[in-house]
Formats: C-alpha cells, structure tokens, sequence
C-alpha cells in the first residue's frame, strides 16, 4: 500500500486518539480509595464532553473559548498563536539541522576527546536547565556590564517579544542531537570499501565528505526524522513556558487546563489538532530541506 494513502487511513485512528486523550482530565476522578484504587475511570463525564464538542460544530461554541474572563473565537486567534509556535520550531529544526550535519562531518574526523566529552554532558541536560543556563548568563552579563544582550523572556504583551534567546534555546538541543547521530553514521560510512577507493584515486578530504560520505548519511537523517521532530515539539513546550511565548502549546496550558473555568476541553481538542497540523508542515518542511541537501550533494 502506498505510504501515502497509509497516512491518509491513520489521520481518523490519530483524531479518534486526540478525542479520547482530551477526555482523560474529566474521566479520572477520586474514588476516595488508596493506592491503585484512589482513582477511577467514569466513562460518562468523558462521553458528556464528547457529545458537547460535537453538538458545538452547528452553534459554533466548540470553536470559543476562554482566556480569564474573556471569550474569543478560536479562528480568529489561533493563527497568531501559530504562527510564534511554527517560527521557533521550523527555525530550530532548521538552523540545528544544518548546523548538526556540518558540525557532525567535523567530529567525524575530530580526534579532540575534550569537544566530544563536552557535547555528551551537555547533551544529558534536561530542556529546562539549559534554558535556565541560558537565561542566567544573560542576566549576569548584564548586571556585570550593563548591557542587555537579549530579552530574557515575554513578561507582558506591551513589550516586545523575546526573540533570539527562545530560538537559540530551540536550535540547542536538535543540534546536540542530529551531531552526534551524523558524527556516527559518517565514521561508519568513513570505513566503507567505496571511501577507500575514493581515497586512493586523490580525491580531497572535503569532496569525499560532502560528496561520497554525506549522501549516504542522509538517508539515516530522514530515517529518523520522527524522532528528531518529537524531539522538537517535546522542546517547543518547555521554550513556551520558560519564556512566556504567546504560542499553542502555552494557550493549551494556560487557558485549556488552567483557565479561570477550569478545564476547556473544546480548546484542548482543538489545540492538539493544531499541534498536529504543526507537526505535519514541519515534517514537510524538513524533508524538502532535506531534499535540498540531497540534490546538493548529489554527483
């Protein structure tokens, strides 16, 4: 079966998944038991929220929600949302793929054991604490020097966005990862019989990199595209919270889980269909970039 029309078939099973995880926060509820027995399934508030989102479609009120006390159209404000949300991810994605084949070609050949031991502790870092890293760096720059480097986050929304620090911390962590994924496959490739003969023949060491190693290791990177981009969102959510960025996966929890009424589950719904859609033009994104690279490499 076309891969193709295999996606088309998943997309109903995935949106079945998203109704049915969305419900999750209204069916478990307190039995007044202990241990396994202290929470219990009731399949009814699941279902009743269900069948609300549903009956909304006609009236409109699945595509409303709340933030504090305000009600707002979801259609006229996720495209902003969105669109801060897809320019961090897709820079990132890009800007740390690049920079992880480049910087990845160069380990491959780099007999330094300090760049490497550095890029496998920094690597074993959580999201957040490189975050916070990033952010007291700035701050102790400044109140050494007096000179404001980069925004350190977003603390209301009469000021200007910060910029330069949540994408750096976007770029970080991919690039971590595509380094030390492209460092291995390249010394792999690097002991293959056609590397040799490339050798022999003269070839310099940059053409047989870019030209006969590398067009070898990228089907490696699209291979393990999925990873990379859950990688990506599983970031987005963090850079989200810790700089105060007006995005989606914020609005999801900002305002559906912790909202001034409670848990919106219309807005939960219909955020993780953005994030879905998210993912899925930046699949595409990184595959044409990919594609790119391919056709650059290509002899």
């Amino acid at each position: 079966m076309p891969k193709v029309i295999k996606n088309v078939i998943a997309i109903p099973g995935i949106l079945v998944f998203i109704l049915v995880l969305a419900m999750m926060p209204v069916m478990l509820q307190e039995s007044g038991g202990t241990g396994v027995d202290a929470l219990r399934i009731v399949w009814s508030n699941g279902l009743h929220q269900l069948r609300e989102y549903a009956a909304g479609f006609a009236t409109g009120d699945s595509f409303r929600f709340y933030t504090g006390k305000n009600e707002f159209s979801f259609w006229s404000e996720i495209g902003g949302y969105f669109s801060v949300s897809f320019l961090y991810i897709a820079g990132g994605a890009v800007a740390g793929t690049t920079l992880g084949i480049l910087i990845g070609l160069a380990f491959a050949y780099s007999r330094s054991e300090w760049w490497k031991r550095m890029i496998e502790i920094t690597g074993v870092l959580p999201d957040f604490v490189i975050i916070i890293l990033l952010q007291f760096t700035i701050v102790q720059i400044a109140k050494e020097t007096g000179v404001v480097v980069f925004r350190v986050a977003n603390f209301s929304t009469d000021q200007p966005p910060a910029v330069m620090l949540p994408l750096t911390s976007m770029i970080i962590i991919p690039t971590l990862y595509m380094i030390r994924n492209v460092a291995l496959q390249t010394r792999l490739t690097l002991t293959e019989d056609y590397i040799g003969n490339a050798k022999a023949r003269g070839l310099g060491k940059v053409y047989i990199t870019f030209f006969h190693a590398l067009p070898n290791v990228l089907p490696f990177i699209k291979a393990d595209l999925h990873k990379f981009m859950g990688i990506m969102v599983g970031n987005l959510f963090i850079v989200e919270y810790f700089y105060n960025l007006r995005g989606v996966t914020k609005l999801l929890f900002a305002d559906g889980f912790l909202g001034y009424y409670g848990y919106q589950y219309d807005l939960v719904v219909n955020g993780l269909i953005t994030l879905l859609v998210m993912y899925g033009l930046l699949y595409l994104l990184l595959r044409l970039y990919i594609f790119g690279w391919e056709k650059g490499v290509a002899r």
